[in-house]
């Protein structure tokens, strides 16, 4: 078993752990190495727990190349973590998504900007933790931000994803582990904060894995083809919405939460890959 990083987390170290009390031994790969591209060099089964976006991506497709299985597939990892891509391959399935514009250009944005009911959510198509995720209240406002997004220099940062919003400050997040969801849990804001991400401060509590968690969650999953994802979902006035597949999930919030043994449930899973 292999498990690639680019620095071990508290969701590594309880993947490790559950892997030694399963009796299994596992190779650290580590992203700072010289790799062979194309020779068989890794274990026959890698898990892909980098935190770098372009590294979780490059590794998978290392691995692959070698004859090795990564879990995610490089393919599901370049899905996963372009969110546009994401939400192509979500409507594509039949998944309900937020109701999103994108422009690929903010200039164009700007003009179109006085044609928009506000709020809206204003957004990249990549990055993770909330960064760069704006609630808009204003033309002027939106305008603002496709202006100085134009002037960075990454591409991918100055196309846009806006969306109406759903219920702020209140979200699930569930994590499916080879067509399991195997916990969920509701997130919730901290107070004056609408997003909900345990990185901007947010709690947590346990939420039952319903008939419906499950399933958006597992076809979330498989519409990007992600053995183990954490699926983001919102509560609409109509029901829910799957908002984001996230392919390198972290999981400690909802191990804290529900108090399911998230690592275990990975590590089993990659044993039975391995048999």
């Amino acid at each position: 078993m292999g498990i690639s990083l680019d620095v071990e987390r508290a969701e590594e170290e309880l993947i490790k752990r559950a892997l030694e009390e399963l009796g299994a031994s596992y190779e650290l790969v580590r992203s700072s190495a010289l790799f062979p591209l194309g020779k068989s060099s890794f274990p026959p089964v890698v898990l892909i727990r980098n935190i770098s976006a372009a590294n979780s991506m490059y590794m998978a497709a290392i691995v692959e190349s070698s004859g090795s299985r990564a879990v995610n597939g490089s393919r599901a990892i370049a899905l996963g973590h372009d969110k546009l891509l994401t939400y192509a391959a979500l409507i594509r399935r039949g998944l309900r998504v937020p109701e999103s514009w994108v422009a690929l250009d903010g200039a164009e944005l700007e003009m179109f900007a006085q044609e928009l009911s506000y709020p809206l959510i204003d957004k990249p198509p990549v990055g993770s933790w909330g960064r760069l995720v704006s609630l808009v209240k204003s033309a002027e406002a939106l305008a603002a931000i496709a202006a100085h997004r134009r002037a960075l220099p990454n591409p991918l940062l100055r196309v846009h994803i806006v969306q109406r919003p759903a219920q702020l400050g209140r979200d699930v997040r569930c994590l499916a582990v080879g067509g399991r969801a195997v916990a969920c849990m509701e997130r919730r804001g901290r107070a004056g904060e609408w997003r909900s991400n345990a990185a901007m401060g947010g709690s947590a509590v346990a939420l039952k894995a319903s008939s419906e968690l499950e399933e958006l969650s597992l076809k979330a999953a498989e519409a990007v083809g992600a053995e183990v994802a954490g699926v983001d979902l919102l509560y609409g006035e109509d029901g829910l919405y799957v908002n984001e597949v996230n392919v390198v999930p972290e999981f400690k919030a909802l191990y804290q939460a529900t108090g399911v043994n998230v690592g275990r449930a990975i590590a089993e899973y990659l044993l039975s890959l391995r048999r």
